[in-house]
Protein backbone atom coordinates (compact mmCIF):
# COMPACT_ATOMS: atom_id res chain seq x y z
CA UNK A 1 0.00 0.00 0.00
CA UNK A 2 2.97 1.86 1.10
CA UNK A 3 4.39 2.14 -2.58
CA UNK A 4 1.13 2.78 -4.09
CA UNK A 5 0.89 5.76 -2.20
CA UNK A 6 4.35 7.05 -3.07
CA UNK A 7 4.00 6.20 -6.85
CA UNK A 8 0.47 8.51 -6.83
CA UNK A 9 3.10 11.15 -5.31
CA UNK A 10 5.33 10.70 -7.83
CA UNK A 11 3.45 10.90 -10.76
CA UNK A 12 1.53 13.94 -9.38
CA UNK A 13 4.81 15.60 -9.32
CA UNK A 14 5.66 14.44 -12.66
CA UNK A 15 2.10 15.71 -13.89
CA UNK A 16 2.36 19.13 -12.99
CA UNK A 17 5.64 19.12 -14.22
CA UNK A 18 4.28 18.54 -17.65
CA UNK A 19 1.39 20.84 -17.48
CA UNK A 20 3.84 23.46 -16.77
CA UNK A 21 6.42 22.48 -19.30
CA UNK A 22 3.69 22.30 -21.99
CA UNK A 23 2.69 25.73 -20.22
CA UNK A 24 5.90 27.27 -20.81
CA UNK A 25 5.87 25.67 -24.65
CA UNK A 26 2.41 27.19 -25.15
CA UNK A 27 3.65 30.95 -24.14
CA UNK A 28 6.80 30.53 -26.19
CA UNK A 29 4.78 29.35 -29.77
CA UNK A 30 2.77 32.07 -29.10
CA UNK A 31 4.92 34.77 -28.44
CA UNK A 32 6.98 33.54 -31.91
CA UNK A 33 3.97 33.83 -33.65
CA UNK A 34 3.16 37.18 -32.44
CA UNK A 35 6.47 38.48 -33.08
CA UNK A 36 6.49 36.74 -36.18
CA UNK A 37 9.73 35.35 -35.47
CA UNK A 38 11.47 31.69 -35.60
CA UNK A 39 10.60 29.63 -32.48
CA UNK A 40 14.21 28.41 -31.72
CA UNK A 41 15.18 32.47 -31.67
CA UNK A 42 12.48 33.11 -29.17
CA UNK A 43 12.95 30.20 -26.84
CA UNK A 44 16.92 30.76 -27.12
CA UNK A 45 16.41 34.39 -26.08
CA UNK A 46 14.16 33.21 -22.68
CA UNK A 47 16.24 30.70 -22.00
CA UNK A 48 19.25 33.15 -21.63
CA UNK A 49 17.21 35.58 -20.06
CA UNK A 50 16.47 32.73 -17.46
CA UNK A 51 19.84 32.23 -17.20
CA UNK A 52 21.32 35.44 -16.80
CA UNK A 53 18.82 35.86 -13.16
CA UNK A 54 19.90 32.84 -11.96
CA UNK A 55 22.76 33.04 -9.27
CA UNK A 56 25.09 29.84 -10.09
CA UNK A 57 28.45 29.70 -8.38
CA UNK A 58 31.83 29.25 -9.64
CA UNK A 59 31.48 25.44 -10.74
CA UNK A 60 35.79 25.48 -11.01
CA UNK A 61 36.40 27.50 -8.15
CA UNK A 62 36.67 24.71 -5.39
CA UNK A 63 39.03 23.23 -8.37
CA UNK A 64 41.33 26.23 -8.00
CA UNK A 65 40.94 26.42 -4.26
CA UNK A 66 41.55 22.92 -3.59
CA UNK A 67 44.45 23.01 -6.94
CA UNK A 68 46.29 25.95 -4.50
CA UNK A 69 46.13 24.55 -1.33
CA UNK A 70 48.55 21.69 -2.44
CA UNK A 71 51.29 23.63 -4.10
Amino acid sequence: MATKKKEVQHDDARDASLRVSKRMRDSLKATAAVMGRPLYDVTNEAINSYLSTVKLGDPLQAIRRGARGRK
